[in-house]
């Protein structure tokens, strides 16, 4: 092909066609020029494609793990409301000062209970080694640091370092006078056996656990179901954003 034009511009200086040659010339180098940019957008094309395909399939995997750290969460406030209804039962014990029996055991065998959300943020934390500009909808980039950086920052650390801090200098002391656990079960966890009823049911420290227990599970529920709004609201951002990008 390259030959066929050399030979074009030949023929025509050696017919002395200076004009025709210096247009057909010019012609020429228009039609390299649009094919580079042809090839240039072709390939500025197939990168953005590629890139499209990644932000998809990180979008999929970040979805996946909301999704999975919301069931948690909702594990955890199933399980925190029967403690907590327990709870309310010991309080009741403690103001109208019930005579022990053994029914009362099961109330006590897990003297203080909260819930690790645990979250999963393998998914969230491939995305910042890509880079988060890696998600081209700015709101939905925004919604993502704001749910992984904040909000589940607040209930995997914040709010259990206080819950722990609360246990050690509160509730230990508590178990330490009145209970002691069972070694005689088959299980991880060992459950906690009353050992001085009688003095703890007056025992004004012990009510100030029970009530300090019963507020933070509470709040521990009230807090799991605003995330859980809030991280439902960040999928439905998500199943946007997929539906827009596969049409």
């Amino acid at each position: 092909m390259i030959k066929f034009f050399r030979n074009i511009r030949k023929n025509l200086l050696n017919e002395g066609k200076t004009s025709k040659y210096f247009k057909y010339a010019i012609g020429e180098i228009v039609l390299v020029v649009i094919g580079i940019l042809i090839a240039l957008q072709i390939n500025n094309w197939n990168e953005q494609r590629k890139k499209a395909q990644v932000e998809i399939y990180t979008l999929v995997d970040v979805k996946s793990d909301i999704q999975e750290n919301v069931k948690n969460l909702e594990v955890g406030i199933v399980i925190l409301k029967e403690v907590y209804n327990k709870n309310l039962k010991i309080i009741d014990y403690y103001q109208q000062k019930i005579p022990y029996n053994e029914s009362m055991d099961t109330l006590f065998n897990n003297f203080y209970t909260n819930w690790d959300p645990d979250f999963t943020y393998a998914a969230f934390e491939n995305l910042k080694n890509q880079g988060v500009s890696l998600i081209s909808n700015e709101m939905l980039r925004k919604s993502l640091i704001t749910l992984h950086e904040v909000e589940m920052n607040i209930l995997d650390v914040s709010e259990l370092n206080r819950q722990d801090m609360i246990y050690e200098n509160m509730i230990l002391p508590i178990q330490k006078k009145y209970f002691y656990r069972s070694i005689s079960v088959d299980s991880e966890f060992w459950p906690l056996v009353l050992s001085d009823y009688e003095n703890m049911i007056h025992d004004p420290e012990f009510y100030s656990a029970c009530t300090e227990i019963a507020y933070r599970q509470t709040r521990s529920i009230a807090r799991f179901q605003e995330f859980n709004i809030k991280a439902k609201h960040v999928i439905e951002q998500i199943d946007s954003e997929l539906e827009n990008m596969e049409h």
